[in-house]
């Protein structure tokens, strides 16, 4: 996925909100999906539910990434240990709070990230520690959530930050903070979006949406944006549920 997405191809993906089923990314890969976000900040998943998950993807080479509820050395240490492939962060507002997020995420001499490779996300096998930690380095994903006008007021300073590998908007609360709630289609909604895309593009880092609405992400492909989070599990499958009563009824 990291090849992909900074190569400038399209990837889309989607989250799991709430089961801990991991037998369902297994599904989802099937279903075509090209990722899966564990949502650690709405969601009410253990540390052992994530790893349960992330143990099965890492099994069918299949990208989990895991949107924490903070920026904390042991929250961000705890999921990459479990071996999850990115680490998402969601209500940025400033450079300072990704260079910390890269600061937990990487080793050393790009982070400070505790060194135990006994562990999943070596597959318990970590040959010599100089070479895993390098691989672990340029193979480790980090994303960060655009979702209040702080955030893009510092956008310039954020796409600066060294090994940020991409950007999601937040649509929602992007909205919210913008005071048109529930409303993504106003102008000033469409100029602080266009800023990001047209800002992180100087950077090459590649800008996505988070949102369930199709045409919605469509209108943001034709800007320029190439990740896309449509929908949930929850959403899905409620979806799918209506739709065979409407037929059977």
């Amino acid at each position: 996925m990291k090849e992909k997405i900074h190569n400038g191809e399209t990837v889309v993906g989607m989250f799991l909100s709430e089961i801990a089923a991991p037998n369902l990314i297994r599904l989802m890969q099937v279903a075509g999906v090209d990722f899966v976000v564990v949502d650690c900040e709405h969601g009410y998943f253990d540390y052992s539910q994530v790893a349960a998950i992330a143990s099965v993807a890492n099994g069918i080479n299949f990208p989990i990434i895991v949107r924490i509820p903070e920026i904390s050395r042991s929250c961000i240490q705890k999921y990459l240990d479990a071996g999850v492939d990115g680490i998402w962060v969601p209500m940025i507002r400033t450079a300072e709070q990704v260079k910390k997020l890269i600061e937990f995420g990487k080793y050393y001499p790009d982070g400070m990230r505790g060194i135990s490779t006994m562990r999943p996300h070596s597959n318990y096998a970590p040959g010599k520690l100089v070479d895993y930690v390098k691989a672990a380095n340029k193979r480790t994903m980090f994303f960060v959530q655009i979702e209040n006008r702080d955030a893009v007021n510092n956008i310039e300073e954020i796409v600066d930050v060294k090994d940020l590998d991409g950007i999601f908007i937040g649509p929602n609360d992007l909205a919210c903070d913008l005071g048109h709630l529930g409303n993504f289609d106003t102008p000033d909604m469409d100029d602080a979006i266009l800023k990001v895309i047209k800002t992180a593009q100087k950077k090459n880092i590649p800008v996505g949406m988070v949102a369930s609405n199709p045409e919605y992400l469509r209108k943001w492909a034709q800007a320029g944006m190439t990740m896309f989070s449509c929908d949930s599990e929850l959403g899905l499958l409620k979806k799918g549920i209506q739709q065979m009563l409407s037929k059977v009824r």
